[in-house]
């Protein structure tokens, strides 16, 4: 007997065949893994299933997910909004280096289930995280029900502890944490990127990888115009020959953002293997210096797969990844011409590209027999919706995360009709409300209905002196490094 049907749908399977099943059925059996998709008869939709929906004129989709962000500071939200680039890097880097000091566990908390309630909302059914509080993540992801691949962001050059402690803990978080809640959390290695770990720190993750060899590695790369010089600190010419030295760079490697990256550098990429997480918003929206464009016609030429996350969306106030998507689509559109993705091939930059990047695409990224269920549903009904035909068109240009009815995570129900079921929204918006009164109270940002301001503070007394040090050692030696013989 299934567990749940949903019928009478628009189904996008986003399947091989690029399937649209215009009046179709999904099935759900008690193991929390698709059954059945097929069009709507009499016969699909049997009394005895333990919960039938009826899903007429709405878009039935997979779940989506966002493969790369940032939940610990989510609780900044407005502060940073007004800022430059360069404000907004020395305003983050104080945060984090006081974190500690200023603010609870307590803070953090309420920062990720808040997150955890806006992705659910929004239809992301599956997080790929790099964080300070990893093992908040996996908890709170776990217990929303959600799909979670969480890493400690190992990071020397921004966080005041050393190499050491930084690959015990993280050891301890993958002990602990990896295949938590019935499978849906897994660990992964998330090294900050060259920009963020020091040469010894490098040395440390690569034996972290031999030890877990199954483990995803998520990183930042490219993500600055120093990269080449931060990575020459580390003793490699590039980002990428700095991962290729640890036996880094593989089908296994998310590499995030890669700005500051050209044709020979995506060809690199290709021949590895490895996976190219995509955050357009951010980048455009403080848009820190002179840079390159996102190399997508290189990346697609050569058939690397490209995924699209949120990064850090509390900096420039955004949830929604179906919008996060269609901002990549109008940027590169306007970079390198019309029609650098298809709508198709959009949305499955949210779903089975990440999928794929993640490990998971036998599991989940697609609506298809065998897979677990993790499914959306969007109403396309308000009248600033109909009428229209295109509906990968209408989903990743008109749609947004506002338009989430339903979400479903192995066959669970954790919202239905626009009501969370498997979170308590009042009690998160309570907490989360509490803990942004203790964050002004502990740190001097001022906020009002018109804006924010920082702390009067200097920002070199709010800095951390240990990590600030390994920033110009490690500079310094790149620099070192590139321009003398």
């Amino acid at each position: 007997m299934d567990s749940l049907v949903l019928h009478n749908g628009t189904i996008v399977t986003v399947d091989e065949d690029n399937r649209i099943i215009k009046n179709g059925t999904v099935r759900v059996g008690s193991d929390g893994r698709i059954t059945a998709v097929e069009p709507s008869s009499a016969d699909t939709t049997p009394a005895d299933a333990d919960q039938v929906i009826d899903v007429d004129g709405k878009v039935v989709i997979p779940g989506l997910i966002d493969a790369h962000r940032h939940t610990d500071f989510t609780l900044v939200q407005g502060l940073f909004s007004e800022l430059q680039g360069g404000e907004l890097l020395r305003e983050a880097i104080a945060l984090y280096h006081r974190a500690e000091a200023d603010l609870d566990e307590t803070f953090f908390e309420a920062a990720w289930r808040l997150a955890s309630l806006r992705q659910l909302s929004h239809g992301v059914t599956t997080v790929n995280a790099m964080d300070f509080t990893p093992e908040l993540g996996a908890e709170t992801l776990g217990e929303a029900g959600l799909r979670g691949v969480v890493g400690p962001e190992l990071a020397d050059l921004i966080k005041p502890a050393g190499p050491e402690t930084q690959l015990a803990e993280a050891r301890e978080f993958i002990e602990e944490y990896h295949g938590a809640y019935e499978g849906r959390i897994a660990a992964s290695i998330a090294p900050g990127g060259e920009a963020g770990c020091s040469g010894e720190l490098w040395e440390g993750i690569a034996d972290l990888r031999t030890e877990y060899p199954d483990l995803r590695l998520h990183t930042h790369i490219y993500d600055s115009p120093e990269a080449d010089t931060m990575a020459a600190g580390s003793g490699a010419d590039d980002p990428l020959a700095l991962l290729e030295a640890h036996d880094l760079l593989d089908d296994r490697t998310l590499l995030t953002h890669v700005l500051h990256a050209g044709r020979e550098e995506a060809r690199r990429i290709a021949e590895s293997g490895a996976h190219v997480l995509h955050c357009p918003t951010i980048y455009s929206y403080f848009r820190a210096g002179e840079q390159a464009w996102f190399p997508l016609p290189a990346l697609q030429e050569d058939g690397v797969n490209v995924a699209i996350g949120l990064d850090d969306p509390f900096w420039f106030d955004s949830w929604d990844l179906l919008q996060e998507a269609k901002h990549a689509r109008l940027l590169a559109n306007y970079e390198y011409g019309a029609q650098q993705w298809t709508s198709y091939e959009l949305l499955k930059t949210v779903t089975i590209n990440g999928a794929r990047a993640l490990g998971l695409a036998d599991e989940v990224g697609s609506l298809e027999v065998g897979k677990r269920a993790d499914i959306v549903v969007l109403d396309p009904k308000p009248a600033r919706h109909l009428p229209f035909s295109n509906v990968p068109s209408v989903v990743m240009n008109t749609l947004t995360g506002g338009d989430v009815t339903t979400v479903v995570v192995d066959g669970e129900i954790l919202m239905h009709e626009g009501t969370v079921e498997s979170m308590d929204p009042e009690s998160v918006i309570t907490a989360a409300e509490d803990a942004r009164d203790r964050l002004q109270d502990t740190t001097g940002w001022a906020t009002s209905l018109a804006g924010s301001s920082s702390p009067e503070t200097s920002i070199a007394r709010r800095i951390a002196a240990r990590p600030t040090l390994r920033v110009l050692k490690q500079y310094g030696q790149g620099f070192l490094s590139e321009h003398l013989p």
